[in-house]
């Protein structure tokens, strides 16, 4: 073992996995995980917690009959995203690591993720695209440049389900964080709009050989709005001013149009009245981004109680 992975072991941390009808492959993802975790020389320096998510199949009956987790049960299914919240408020250490229950994710890479990590970052497993399924590339790629130019930042997996940070860093994101499958997503943008460091590790993940991956266009779609979404909340000028310039130019045209005929016409003035209408949005909305990202800043650090 390299001698960063063997500083790392020092560190406690506490691995989050959500779960939902994962009744095919949740024991032997866990045992795996526990018996390659020790094998790396991090026995007693973690503890492993898993959310059931209201799972439909006999997941919550295997996970209880597991001795080596900490397990906590949704009576309803919340999603993805707040299935994390649950056992990121619940983790016993500050550093936590969240990974998938379809046994996507090897243990073999976290000691490389823990020796990238250090406090007020994040560390993300970054898949490769010719590791995305077919049918899902079209859209990273459009997820991937919508993100790029709303926060100007070339991010290399927006929505890595693998990565490391320290839980009260994320705990103040929660109220942006999405309760479904984005909320890996929305936790990079909220990162990256708080000007904190995300380091990105190359990992390789293996396909899942059991079940069903709940990921589909739905919540393809989801993930765009939620790019949007934290567009307006960080940076409304981004998203508001594409507009603002095309009505402008659609306003030109027409009075460039009216001048030729020598008459001002209703359409004209309708969109000079929305470019202008628009610009004084955008204005007012990147005012109130910085007045709440300063409020942000100023509120107390998040206490467990606080968290739900």
């Amino acid at each position: 073992m390299e001698a960063g992975c063997e500083e790392q072991t020092d560190r406690m941390f506490t691995i989050v996995i959500p779960v939902y009808n994962e009744e095919k492959m949740i024991r032997s993802v866990l045992e795996n995980l526990k018996q390659d975790l020790d094998s790396h020389g991090f026995a007693e320096k973690y503890e492993i917690v898993c959310v059931n998510d209201a799972s439909k199949d006999k997941s919550g009956e295997i996970l209880r009959s597991i001795d080596f987790i900490s397990l906590v049960e949704h009576k309803i299914n919340r999603g993805y995203g707040a299935a994390l919240k649950t056992g990121i408020c619940g983790a016993q250490h500050d550093t936590v690591i969240i990974m998938d229950s379809d046994g996507q994710h090897l243990a073999e890479d976290i000691p490389a993720l823990l020796d990238a990590f250090e406090p007020g970052m994040m560390v993300v497993g970054a898949r490769g695209i010719t590791q995305t399924k077919a049918k899902r590339v079209l859209g990273k790629i459009v997820l991937h440049f919508l993100a790029k130019f709303l926060f100007q930042y070339d991010i290399k997996d927006l929505n890595s389900g693998f990565r490391v940070f320290n839980r009260f860093e994320t705990m103040r994101f929660f109220h942006v964080c999405s309760d479904r499958f984005s909320f890996t997503t929305s936790q990079t943008l909220a990162y990256l709009s708080d000007q904190k460091p995300i380091a990105y590790i190359p990992i390789n993940i293996q396909a899942r050989t059991e079940g069903k991956s709940m990921v589909n266009m739905n919540a393809g779609f989801r993930a765009i709005l939620k790019v949007l979404q934290m567009g307006m909340i960080f940076k409304p000028m981004r998203v508001i001013l594409p507009m603002v310039f095309f009505f402008g130019l659609l306003t030109t045209g027409s009075f460039l149009s009216n001048l030729i005929d020598f008459n001002m016409t209703d359409t004209t003035l309708t969109l000079f009245i929305a470019t202008v209408m628009l610009f004084v949005f955008a204005l007012l909305s990147d005012q109130i981004s910085t007045v709440r990202r300063e409020m942000w800043n100023m509120r107390p650090r998040m206490r467990v109680r606080d968290c739900k």
